[in-house]
């Protein structure tokens, strides 16, 4: 594995717990920061996209169109909508930076992955426990299916 992945996946175990135990994720910001960084150094126009996508989110007086940009980086696409579910108040915002992160440092079948593991968690976590979801332990199952089918292809080859 290479440091991205292992940071990546130690934060979102860490995240996940938080999550789970206390529905308070401290630390995601400095997580969607370092990703930003790290992210920054292979695609930095990518990052720019996924960048402006999140502060569209927080910033409530930008326009809608300001934002067209960022649909020429289909890695935004997906940070995209979480961003209009922030705006609504149907998202949660560590969701969004999480979203974010990995939208920076995987491509974009990664950040997908992770939004089906997510549908697939709830889905469960709904059976079981009615009320809110919490979201960061489906993205972490997402973008470990999303390693082992890396790895597995890798291996294959």
């Amino acid at each position: 594995m290479f440091t991205t992945e292992v940071f990546v996946i130690t934060a979102f175990v860490l995240f996940s717990l938080a999550d789970l135990r206390y529905r308070v994720v401290p630390g995601i910001e400095i997580f969607f920061l370092s990703a930003v960084l790290l992210g920054a150094l292979g695609n930095p126009w990518g990052v720019a996209a996924v960048v402006f996508s999140v502060a569209w989110a927080w910033i409530r007086s930008w326009p809608v169109a300001l934002v067209w940009a960022s649909l020429f980086n289909p890695a935004a696409w997906p940070v995209l909508l979480t961003a209009f579910g922030v705006r609504r108040g149907v998202i949660g915002g560590a969701d969004l930076w999480a979203i974010g992160g990995l939208a920076c440092l995987f491509p974009w079948s990664a950040v997908i992955l992770s939004i089906v593991g997510v549908e697939l968690w709830r889905r469960w976590w709904q059976h079981r426990h009615p009320g809110p979801v919490p979201a960061l332990p489906g993205m972490l199952l997402g973008l470990l299916a999303y390693l082992a089918g890396q790895a597995a292809f890798n291996w294959s080859i």
